[in-house]
């Protein structure tokens, strides 16, 4: 009974720690103030602080993010692909009091202007010109395209409804899928070009004449509104707001060759004193100066340096064999943390390997933790050649032989036989007595 309960509640303990997100670093110095949140190193997909990252929420203009996915998918050209505004693109936002940028009905742009209409002003009207274009004449068929987009990505927990993000129930997404969806974004050029940008001039067209798109990322702006939101070596990406959705951000930062990236989800909109608050800057950039300030890209294990060794079968005069990593291992660390403090983990694929050994040839592989936390898994290689011994193949042979099944089997069956045939012998030889016996009567 007391091993029933206990296991009971060893299992309800791993369902509710389980709902929680544990972060593998965390500031100590501020908090911040985002409902969900991702911070990650880019450039080895390390997670360095999270909270709800895979909590349900609503992402605002964070959705254009795959509006311009879904574009860039289809349009090859987009600064030759002509689009005309048209009123299906138009009529769906009059009342809504969200972000425009006041296109006309048979204005026509091209792709690559509406892009940056999108993404750089956050213009809702500019998304639906792409969404009805690219749909085909067709929103919704646009929007499924967003949605199959989300599934081929592994967007697990994120679905859309419109190309815009004004509040909808059924129009959710995560921290960690917009995590997953940005760093597939930042691979195009294009886009990583658009984002970053600050202002765009919009060049005249038959129905406007030339006009500046600027940005809402305050926080790559060195003429924001407020300095203190300005972070010098910040870039893009996305920022989003609905009174449901809260203050989103999405952004990057690159310093000494190292890049990271942000995702803040419903910040609060106003502060204690119920001021106009800017959380999402202060936070994002909070966040890298701790993380420049914390953490270092360093090698933590080198490619030449023996790991450990693999036992050696048929070996010739070797038993084991030295296996060092097949490359190095970079990783994100606190700057105070020593080497020796990264464990290895082996697990070869055969034990022991079976000679002849090739060197460079892999043995199984290595998972370095720092912290009980996976920083790589990486292929084990022979460091050195090892010859095969013919005496000992030989000896293994017939001892493999002897000690086989079907080795066995045959020697049962042997036995079988010649046990019958004893019997079969023994019974012949009985009758021809009787039978000599017999004879002698008569």
């Amino acid at each position: 009974m007391v091993k029933k309960l206990f296991c009971i509640l060893f299992c309800f303990f791993i369902i509710f720690s389980s709902a929680f997100t544990v972060s593998a670093y965390t500031p100590s110095d501020f908090t911040v103030a985002a409902e969900g949140v991702l911070f990650a190193n880019f450039d080895t997909d390390t997670i360095i602080y999270e909270k709800n990252s895979d909590k349900r929420l609503y992402p605002a203009s964070l959705t254009k993010i795959m509006t311009a996915a879904v574009v860039l998918d289809e349009c090859a050209d987009p600064k030759n692909t002509k689009v005309t505004v048209n009123e299906g693109a138009l009529l769906p936002l009059l009342g809504t009091g969200s972000s425009v940028f006041n296109l006309v009905e048979g204005e026509e742009l091209s792709a690559l202007d509406l892009l940056y209409i999108t993404l750089v002003h956050s213009a809702n009207d500019a998304a639906n010109a792409l969404a009805l274009h690219f749909g085909g004449g067709s929103i919704s068929d646009f929007i499924s395209k967003m949605n199959q987009k989300a599934t081929d990505l592994g967007m697990a927990n994120s679905h859309f409804v419109n190309a815009h993000g004004l509040h909808n129930e059924n129009h959710y997404t995560t921290p960690k899928d917009m995590y997953i969806l940005t760093k597939y974004m930042l691979k195009n050029e294009l886009f990583k070009e658009i984002v970053g940008t600050v202002r765009y001039t919009v060049p005249e067209n038959n129905k406007s004449k030339s006009r500046i798109a600027v940005s809402t990322i305050y926080l790559q702006d060195p003429n924001a509104p407020n300095q203190d939101y300005y972070y010098p070596y910040a870039s893009g990406v996305k920022t989003g707001y609905t009174d449901e959705a809260g203050k989103c951000l999405i952004s990057t930062a690159t310093k000494n060759g190292t890049t990271y990236i942000c995702v803040l989800m419903n910040s609060p909109v106003y502060n204690s004193a119920g001021g106009a608050a800017g959380f999402q800057f202060t936070d994002s950039k909070a966040l890298y100066m701790w993380a420049y300030d914390t953490f270092e890209y360093r090698e933590v294990y080198n490619s030449s340096t023996p790991v450990g060794e693999c036992p050696v079968e048929l070996g010739k005069d070797a038993d084991h064999v030295p296996v060092v990593l097949e490359k190095p291992v970079n990783a994100i660390l606190p700057k105070d943390a020593d080497n020796s403090t990264v464990k290895i983990e082996l697990d070869f694929s055969s034990t022991p390997a079976t000679a002849p050994i090739k060197s460079g040839q892999q043995l199984g592989v290595a998972t370095v933790k720092y912290g009980g936390e996976e920083l790589a898994t990486v292929k084990v290689v022979a460091m050195t050649d090892v010859e095969k011994s013919n005496a000992l193949a030989f000896v293994k042979f017939f001892t493999d032989l002897f000690s086989s099944n079907v080795f066995i089997a045959i020697i049962i069956i042997i036995a079988v036989l010649i046990f019958a045939f004893i019997i079969y012998c023994a019974w012949l030889n009985r009758r021809r007595k009787k039978r000599r016996r017999r004879r002698r009567r008569y």
